[in-house]
């Protein structure tokens, strides 16, 4: 039934972005975690306090930049409880192949903390591995978590937007290459602008 196969890749595709999200949010929710400076004298726990999750620009703190107010941002329990279900359910449990596992956190890695770690493009010629493969096996397991939970017909929460959103890869269509949107217009309808034939008068 080609109506259930057209549902299904759509499903499939809007799924992958959300998943895409998750995976960068996890990688960003990993290295912002406040791990250093532990000792014995002043253990404390990973987990925040409880902390609404933030809707400023970039995920910060509402008042970040504002009188030269640098909040520094802390991901909250939401954030590190969905950074877990990607790490560790998602991952090992629905990417079979280690290298794939391995792709997809360095991907997730290069797109969350920019100038801090390699290019996704420098880790694939260090290792000596085709960028165009080491694409495909990363798009091969997103689509793999896709397919399960879609399958699962699990629950999905998605990321904080507002935090992931400019660390996503740039996936925006050039504007000469963009069709014009015509759906809503009846067959023999015309723009309100057009200026064509003047019948009245």
């Amino acid at each position: 039934m080609p109506s259930e196969t057209m549902e299904y890749r759509a499903a499939l595709a809007d799924l992958l972005i959300i998943i895409k999200g998750r995976c960068i949010e996890a990688a960003d929710t990993i290295a912002h975690m406040d791990v250093r400076g532990l000792r014995p004298a002043a253990v404390r726990s990973l987990w925040p306090a409880i902390q609404i999750e933030t809707f400023g620009i970039g995920g910060h703190h509402p008042g970040y930049g504002i009188n030269g107010n640098r909040v520094a941002y802390r991901p909250s329990a939401a954030a590190i409880s969905r950074a877990e279900e990607v790490l560790y359910t998602w991952m090992p449990a629905y990417v079979e192949r280690d290298d794939c596992r391995v792709l997809l956190g360095r991907w997730s890695a290069s797109q969350a903390m920019r100038g801090r770690v390699h290019s996704f493009r420098a880790y694939c010629r260090e290792n000596g591995l085709s960028r165009s493969t080491a694409d495909r096996r990363v798009d091969d397991a997103l689509k793999a978590i896709a397919a399960a939970i879609l399958k699962n017909d699990q629950s999905l929460q998605g990321p904080n937007w507002s935090r992931v959103v400019p660390m996503m890869p740039n996936s925006t269509i050039p504007a000469d290459k963009k069709a014009p949107v015509t759906s809503w217009m009846a067959p023999d309808g015309r723009p309100g602008h057009y200026g064509g034939d003047e019948e009245a008068a």
